[in-house]
């Protein structure tokens, strides 16, 4: 499958404006957190899907390529540009802030699948009221622990 197929058959459009806006409903009304971050960013999504995810799946369990998959996200993708960014904003080197917020989103991602707590959730508010708390705690819980290091 290409990328644009991949893109049309995830957020259900080929058209800029309403992929970004497609992507980031069918996120948020996610009834999981895999599935939020499945939607998110469809071009993203399929790189690492492609190219990262996918060979390291063939060689390691589902639930180490998929902490591959994020910390490769963080690092590679986010905090390349962004610690350099923080550096010349703040005159402070600060270590790998995206990485650690990835990683707390993995960890909500994990635990979220191992409990199944949503299934029985039917109400689409209610996942887009949980989805919001998960990219919410993640991100101050991967931020404060980034601050600390």
């Amino acid at each position: 499958m290409n990328v644009e197929d991949y893109i049309q058959r995830t957020v259900g459009t080929s058209d800029a404006l309403g992929q970004l806006q497609s992507s980031i409903i069918k996120s948020f009304r996610s009834a999981s957190f895999k599935l939020f971050w499945r939607n998110w960013n469809p071009l993203f999504g399929y790189f690492l899907s492609k190219y990262v995810n996918r060979p390291v799946s063939r060689k390691l369990n589902g639930v180490i390529s998929s902490l591959f998959t994020f910390l490769f996200s963080g690092l590679i993708l986010h905090d390349l540009w962004i610690i350099p960014l923080f550096y010349i904003l703040l005159h402070k080197i600060v270590l790998f802030p995206v990485t650690l917020i990835f990683f707390c989103f993995w960890l909500l991602m994990i635990l979220e699948s191992s409990v199944k707590f949503r299934k029985k959730i039917n109400n689409s508010s209610i996942h887009v009221l949980i989805n919001i708390i998960y990219v919410m705690g993640g991100s101050i819980l991967g931020g404060l622990i980034s601050s600390v290091i």
